[in-house]
């Protein structure tokens, strides 16, 4: 097939679409799909030009056209619009084309970008799900998405790739777009102060993996991320299973501190009571290099 030809072709297919002979002929042989047809052409080219081409299609055609076009990974600040620091949208493309095309107001934009954004998430489109999700004002699901971005392996991992990179920087920015505005999008506060204890482990990891003991103790602390020096040990399911882990790290810094003399020596003796403490009270599967680390630690104090 000559790929030249292809446009031509495109335009033949819709005018004997509109002439009904498509129709007239679909008795005879298999019908062609003009719809996928045209999208994938419409593919070669960006997205200003793709929507143009969606206009030949008809309304139901081109809603699952555009949710396509959605998930594809081309819908950038031109096509969606821009989200600014305080969460709020100016128009891009896409919303300035359904209200010139009479495809109804910002209602409709909402619908699609909400439609496409739970089909991103299911497809393990994270990134993609985060912001349709929140054009789509399901701010609720925007924070459950969020929650399980932060619970993804590639973190423990150490992937180390330019999505991951994109990722972490996605969930830095809607996070604090909503720590701005709980009261503004009605989030469960249950669920805020799971995703904020869970967004907080993620930062208390990576200091660690940085090298930056100081800051991981100082979040450490500040979030109270495993409860110390309390009896209560509530936690989400979630939280849970991120204890191990972050057990694991805290006893790195105490180890560091220790072999610097950077903590005095009966702060540091207090902090390993506490932890013992803890680790008495639940029941945490900790690996071998854990227990041998905790252990060495004991013979410091």
């Amino acid at each position: 097939q000559d790929r030249s030809l292809r446009g031509v072709a495109l335009h033949m297919a819709l005018l004997l679409r509109r002439a009904g002979t498509l129709e007239a002929i679909k008795v005879l042989e298999v019908p062609m799909d003009v719809s996928a047809f045209l999208c994938d052409y419409a593919s070669n080219f960006a997205a200003r030009e793709q929507l143009q081409y969606f206009r030949a299609l008809e309304v139901s055609e081109r809603v699952q056209a555009l949710q396509r076009l959605l998930l594809s990974g081309a819908a950038g600040d031109e096509l969606l619009g821009y989200i600014d620091p305080n969460g709020r949208h100016r128009p891009g493309l896409l919303e300035q084309s359904l209200q010139e095309d009479g495809m109804g107001d910002r209602s409709e934009f909402v619908e699609l970008c909400s439609k496409a954004g739970r089909q991103a998430c299911e497809q393990g489109q994270y990134r993609e799900a985060i912001r349709l999700l929140h054009l789509g004002r399901c701010y609720s699901e925007v924070l459950q998405v969020l929650c399980r971005c932060l619970c993804l392996p590639i973190w423990r991992e150490g992937h180390d790739n330019n999505e991951a990179m994109s990722l972490a920087q996605d969930i830095q920015r809607f996070f604090d777009i909503y720590e701005r505005n709980l009261d503004r999008y009605a989030l469960s506060s249950q669920v805020w102060a799971v995703a904020r204890k869970l967004y907080a482990t993620r930062m208390f990891h990576s200091f660690c993996d940085r090298g930056e003991p100081e800051n991981a103790l100082d979040i450490f602390d500040r979030e109270q991320l495993l409860a110390l020096g309390t009896e209560s040990t509530e936690a989400s399911e979630e939280i849970w299973a991120e204890y191990p882990r972050i057990v694991a790290d805290y006893i790195r810094v105490l180890s560091h501190a220790a072999a610097r003399g950077a903590m005095a020596n009966y702060a540091l003796h207090e902090r390993l009571r506490q932890l013992q403490c803890f680790l008495a009270r639940n029941r945490l599967l900790l690996d071998q290099e854990t227990h041998a680390a905790l252990a060495k630690l004991g013979l410091c104090c």
